[in-house]
């Protein structure tokens, strides 16, 4: 990380910028970001992105990378086509499923957990669907295509395309990642009303134990 750091802090200092500014600025405490400039602290990709935020530099010239993130992707990625990044020699990398969503924020993150040669009927829902096989073969079906994918193979299905799966002899296991929420869970505290029965409830629960 020592090549990275010398970068970061020659960004800044051609700014004339102290380590608070930048602090102030990227949201990271002092203490960090020395740290980090002395190669003595690895970076996350958040905290990166924050860093070239505040400096106005691309994040592109300070990471290693497979190759380009695409503007735009097929149906299906393969696991060896994932696109792979690396800050400096940190251990930790990170893989693209897709190339980037702009304009769809993500309402929910479920496991589809399909039994053994389970299939679901065909559907559309609005937004849009990225999936990543975690366990087992699935195939899917989408706009007349149909493709099988296996354990770290993903796919995205774009809104209003009719689409259906149907899991392999194992069964599948499926993390999706959705722009559409499906359920909408009320955070309403229990009325006065609700709370005396449930107390009622438990106390004829104690009753009937004696």
């Amino acid at each position: 990380m020592e090549d990275l750091g010398r970068r970061i802090r020659e960004a800044r200092q051609d700014r004339a910028w102290t380590l608070d500014e930048l602090s102030a600025r990227s949201g990271l405490s002092t203490g960090f970001l020395s740290e980090v400039e002395r190669g003595q602290s690895s970076l996350s990709i958040v905290s990166l992105a924050s860093i070239c935020g505040a400096l106005g530099v691309p994040i592109e010239g300070l990471l290693s990378s497979s190759g380009p993130l695409a503007a735009a992707t097929s149906r299906v990625t393969r696991a060896d086509e994932q696109l792979r990044i690396q800050i400096g020699d940190s251990p930790v990398s990170y893989r693209y499923l897709t190339s980037q969503l702009p304009g769809a924020p993500i309402d929910e993150l479920l496991i589809a957990e399909l039994p053994p040669d389970a299939q679901q009927e065909p559907q559309a829902h609005k937004g849009e669907e990225l999936g990543y096989v975690l366990e087992g073969t699935l195939t899917l079906r989408a706009a007349g295509d149909e493709v099988s994918l296996s354990a770290g193979d993903s796919y995205r299905v774009r809104s209003s395309e009719i689409h259906d799966y149907r899991a392999g002899p194992a069964g599948a296991k499926v993390l999706m990642a959705v722009t559409q929420r499906f359920v909408d869970v009320a955070r309403q505290r229990p009325t006065r009303r609700a709370r005396l029965h449930g107390r009622a409830a438990v106390g004829e629960e104690d009753h009937g134990a004696n």
